[in-house]
């Protein structure tokens, strides 16, 4: 029996992560998977599973989940902080649950087949609005929104995680997989591009660029995915001339006043971090925090009082928007200490894994995409942090293990 669940629990992992995309539309499913995993845990876990951890980084990790949690119950905010802590919690849980598994590439491979399943989800459903005689201008009204699967930043993120595990794949010889992972490179870089996922393409640019200190990878498969990208930017700024207006101008009569004047009156996170920083002025801020409930509470007063545009107002305060930057959540709702304890996690994470190329660049992936959003406070952003921590903290040791086992 033992041998059994010990065989179907990999694909289990596996099927996790590729639903993860998926999670507003069937949010049952990942729950049941994830409640699956917990009961067959304690028969496939051993003793030995626990050296795969990097024992400092797993330790401040540890330290910065149990320092919430008792932040949470003894400032009497667990009922209405829940729902953030358990989002916290399950990054930490995926790490867990992940010890059993050897084998590391179905992690990865789930990254890559659940990219490419929102991607085709999403290019279906805007064939099937065309077909609906829905009409719109790319980027200029909700109709390719409502086309994706979730949010463009979730899915820029995963592009681009689905990226770097591609190139990780890639071999320096030939190899017939190669242009499988070179085609899934070349097809997440034009959704990336098709969605306009600003932060997904920074990200690009700064992994190019982080590239360049790495030899390893480097040659003729860095020089064509360089190559393509720009090609692709540039042909997409030619051919598309709603892009360019989104970049450099915009058809609001209001807004004629170029990028950086339009970026500064358009861009929510302007007034956003503006009222954080109010926030931080707040008595208690650097003891125990606000609590993050509270936090976004406060925020939502922030926009009464500072927004004084009627329709700029009525539409922060529908969205109640939360702070967008993950550092700044932490420290307005939970403090400076448990902030110290989540920069230090990913601080030591990067000292562990800079001398190589992909745990850095995932690791830096993570922290660009924390800078412009609240990544726990919504399930499939926790579950990217989770990968994130599995991929730094256990998978690299497993596949360090594996290689020098089939040298053996």
């Amino acid at each position: 029996m033992q041998v059994i669940i010990s065989s179907i629990y990999p694909y289990l992992f596996f099927l996790l992560l590729l639903t993860i995309p998926f999670d507003d539309y069937f949010r049952a499913l990942p729950n049941i998977l994830l409640a699956i995993l917990f009961a067959l845990f304690p028969f496939v876990i051993k003793r030995s599973d626990f050296s795969k951890l990097i024992k400092l980084p797993t330790l401040i990790w540890l330290g910065f989940f149990l320092l919430l949690t008792l932040q949470t119950l003894l400032m009497g905010r667990w009922d209405a902080d829940w729902v953030i802590l358990q989002k916290v919690l399950l990054s930490g849980g995926l790490v867990l649950l992940y010890l059993p598994v050897q084998d590391t590439r179905k992690l990865n491979q789930a990254i890559i087949f659940s990219s490419l399943a929102a991607i085709i989800y999403s290019f279906v459903r805007l064939v099937i609005l065309l077909n609906q005689e829905v009409t719109f201008s790319f980027l200029e009204t909700g109709g390719i929104i409502e086309a994706l699967l979730v949010d463009r930043i979730y899915l820029g993120l995963l592009s681009v995680l689905s990226i770097l595990v591609s190139y990780h794949f890639l071999r320096k010889e030939y190899h017939p997989e190669n242009r499988y992972y070179l085609a899934n490179i070349i097809l997440n870089v034009i959704f990336i591009l098709f969605i306009v996922s600003r932060i997904a393409i920074l990200a690009l640019v700064v992994i190019f660029i982080l590239s360049l200190f790495y030899r390893k990878k480097s040659g003729p498969q860095l020089l064509f995915f360089v190559g393509f990208v720009f090609l692709t930017v540039l042909l997409v700024f030619i051919l598309n001339n709603d892009l360019r207006k989104k970049f450099f101008y915009n058809n609001n009569d209001d807004f004629k006043e170029g990028l950086v004047a339009n970026t500064m009156a358009l861009e929510p996170r302007t007034v956003i971090w503006e009222c954080a920083y109010q926030l931080t002025k707040k008595k208690g801020v650097i003891v125990k925090g606000l609590g993050f409930t509270a936090t976004n509470n406060f925020m939502v007063d922030c926009y009464k009082t500072s927004i004084k545009n009627k329709k700029k107002q009525e539409w922060f305060l529908a969205q109640k928007y939360n702070i967008h930057n993950q550092f700044l959540d932490m420290y307005i709702g939970a403090g400076l200490l448990a902030t110290l304890f989540f920069i230090g996690g990913l601080f030591v994470l990067f000292m562990k894994n800079r001398k190589q190329f992909f745990p850095t660049a995932i690791l830096l992936t993570m922290v660009l995409f924390m800078v412009v959003e609240n990544v726990f406070h919504r399930q499939i952003g926790a579950y990217y942090v989770g990968f994130f921590l599995l991929v730094l903290l256990i998978a690299q040791t497993t596949a360090k293990n594996n290689e020098q086992i089939e040298e053996q």
